[in-house]
């Protein structure tokens, strides 16, 4: 990761007061910067990749990560509403890059969340391909190269995390 690194994360979960000031203050200035790299990229990109980059996914929990040939699948369930479950389907260009030890030990979660990622595009005569760097709570960080992402929203029937919740259950037929 270019912006977000694990290095700034493990920082502001600093015991150290300052220290964690100093890394928000960072953290802050960095997020400003990509922001401002997303708005760049945004006229270059398709309609549904605007659309996959305002997502908001942030501490959603990663249910699955699976492979099927040339694509990766992710399958999220979004921590905040409406708590979408989000399929992401990624067409690679590349293999991922898995580097499963981004983050000290001390600073990852038995729970696999998703924490951040960072978007980026490479244009050449011969193709674009799309980048996107991502950290997980359970401390991996996977680099993707990608010729499109696919995704799908949809709202849980049943929950494992819960009992079970039934606002759209089929009704019976006949």
């Amino acid at each position: 990761m270019k912006y977000f690194t694990p290095e700034l994360i493990s920082r502001l979960n600093s015991s150290n007061t300052e220290e964690a000031n100093a890394a928000e203050v960072e953290w802050d200035r960095r997020l400003e910067l990509y922001e401002q790299e997303l708005e760049n990229l945004d006229t270059l990109l398709p309609e549904h990749i605007r659309e996959f980059n305002r997502l908001l996914l942030h501490d959603a929990r990663v249910l699955s990560v699976a492979r099927q040939g040339d694509k990766l699948i992710l399958i999220l369930h979004k921590d905040i509403p409406p708590r979408d479950l989000v399929i992401l389907t990624y067409l690679l260009a590349e293999e991922p890059i898995l580097n499963p030890q981004a983050l000290p030990a001390s600073a990852c979660s038995t729970v696999m969340e998703y924490l951040y990622d960072e978007f980026g595009l490479i244009r050449n005569a011969e193709a674009t391909i799309f980048t996107e760097s991502l950290l997980f709570s359970n401390g991996w960080e996977m680099h993707l190269r990608f010729r499109d992402v696919q995704f799908c929203l949809a709202s849980p029937v049943y929950a494992p995390s819960s009992c079970a919740s039934f606002s759209m259950m089929p009704q019976p037929v006949g």
